[in-house]
């Protein structure tokens, strides 16, 4: 579901760098994951606000927990796997509109509280819906979002004050209020509402440098080889029956191919393909690598069915030489 990935400091220790990688996705989106090993696909609840009971999408739900169900307009069913060309920055989907956000200029951005208003039509009704919100960071109590006086609750951690008017499923008659949070360590990501006309619902959250197809499907910046050229993913979600899917997508179609290779990585040079990569991760200055518009084969890639993050390579260089490839990604 969402990391500025363009300035990182150097781990302090391996241990720390392995259990943050792990818990990255989920740090900045505060979001709960289960796998279901039984067609490759996990589901994602948002924690609670006051909001909406998220169910395994092949299994039923718990019949002890009351289920609340997001009022949608009907869309036609996909049954085809998303192409990588079909999706692009979610930027492009923002409409254009501007909140009017108001806080105290003398403050440090980290001690703000940003007042927002705005009003705008989110179920197409054709009536514009108030919408008022106030951000504070640091998880301190008194955020909130508020749309024609029903209120929710929230807990950003480092709010700039920046929201949104986002339309995530064009086939359906709503647009959504995004929030977006810096999150902790520089995890940045928007958390998405929806107003039916009668109720306002929490739908969850994805990472800000995520892409979006238009049509309620996502491919998380973790999910993508981000510097490889043709670019390739490793799972993709969706909103769908009032849940967010993740499938996981094929990558042994990628292995064998030859790639373009830009940006700064780590190589560690290795004969034999690592049964445990970990074991040789390495992250000093001596095993960065600077490539650009290298050509590398791709020889094998090392990941979990239920962790999709993509980051781990084993690659060939031009020269020959063979080694363990990846990137720091997140704190």
């Amino acid at each position: 579901m969402f990391i500025n990935c363009k300035n990182r400091k150097k781990p302090k220790s391996i241990s720390l760098v392995l259990s943050l990688f792990l818990l990255s996705l989920l740090s900045g989106c505060k979001l709960k994951e289960t796998a279901n090993e039984s067609n490759d696909q996990i589901v994602l609840a948002p924690e609670p606000t006051n909001t909406v009971e998220v169910s395994d999408r092949t299994e039923e739900a718990d019949s002890n927990k009351d289920e609340v169900t997001i009022a949608q307009s009907d869309v036609p069913e996909t049954t085809e796997d998303p192409k990588i060309e079909d999706f692009s920055e979610m930027d492009k989907y923002f409409k254009d509109y501007t909140f009017d956000v108001s806080y105290d200029e003398k403050l440090e951005f980290y001690e703000r509280t940003f007042g927002i208003q705005g009003a705008y039509d989110l179920n197409g009704d054709g009536e514009a819906d108030s919408i008022n919100a106030v951000l504070k960071a640091n998880y301190e109590d008194g955020s909130y979002l508020e749309i024609n006086g029903i209120k929710v609750t929230l807990d950003p951690f480092n709010s700039s004050g920046e929201m949104q008017i986002i339309d995530l499923d064009s086939r359906d008659s709503y647009v959504e209020v995004a929030i977006f949070d810096e999150g902790p360590s520089g995890d940045p990501n928007f958390i998405f509402f929806r107003y039916d006309g009668k109720e306002l619902y929490s739908l969850g959250s994805i990472d800000r440098y995520a892409l979006m197809d238009g049509q309620g499907k996502f491919i998380s910046w973790f999910h993508l080889a981000n510097n490889f050229k043709p670019q390739f993913f490793s799972a993709w979600g969706e909103f769908k029956n009032n849940k967010y899917v993740i499938t996981n997508q094929d990558v042994e179609q990628n292995i064998g191919k030859t790639y373009e290779l830009n940006g700064t990585g780590y190589f560690v040079p290795l004969d034999k393909n690592p049964e445990n990569f970990f074991d040789y991760a390495i992250w000093d200055f001596e095993a960065m690598r600077e490539f650009k518009a290298t050509k590398i084969k791709l020889l094998d890639i090392h990941i979990e069915p239920d962790n999709r993050t993509l980051n781990w390579f084993y690659v060939e260089l031009p020269d020959g030489e063979r080694g363990l490839l990846y990137f720091w990604i997140g704190d």
